[in-house]
């Protein structure tokens, strides 16, 4: 029977920070942010996102996803809504429009509804003028 050489409890404590040091190397390449593919990979296309559904739609002009965003919907398209349920799926896809900044697009019959974010108002006489002639 042969005895181990005895360590020293200098050699131990620097195998010990040895040991923790590559276990927090380790743990932070596992964190996303350290994943230089991850760093550059692009956000998922607007159609392969999860599609959203309504939150809340209280107001007739207002409606909450369930991301949190809301939106308050062109008075003309209002009516288009009303048939919305919570299990509605949207989603949400910026426009090129003299009003409206985006569209929720209903994923069942592709509709599309022009929106602004909800803490914006609509300019009252263009809108209007806008209705008026169709």
């Amino acid at each position: 029977m042969t005895a181990e050489p005895r360590r020293n409890v200098h050699e131990d404590a620097a195998d010990r920070e040895r040991r923790e040091k590559s276990l927090e190397v380790g743990l932070e390449d596992s964190m996303a942010a350290s994943d230089p593919v991850a760093a550059v990979q692009a956000e998922p296309a607007e159609s392969e996102r999860e599609p959203l559904r309504i939150a809340r739609h209280d107001a007739s002009d207002i409606v909450q996803l369930t991301d949190g965003s809301r939106w308050r919907i062109w008075p003309g398209d209002v009516p288009g809504t009303l048939h919305w349920l919570r299990t509605t799926e949207l989603r949400v896809a910026e426009v090129a429009d003299e009003f409206c900044s985006h569209v929720l697009i209903d994923l069942a019959d592709k509709s599309r509804t022009r929106v602004i974010e909800a803490s914006n108002s609509w300019p009252i006489e263009r809108v209007r003028r806008s209705l008026k002639e169709g």
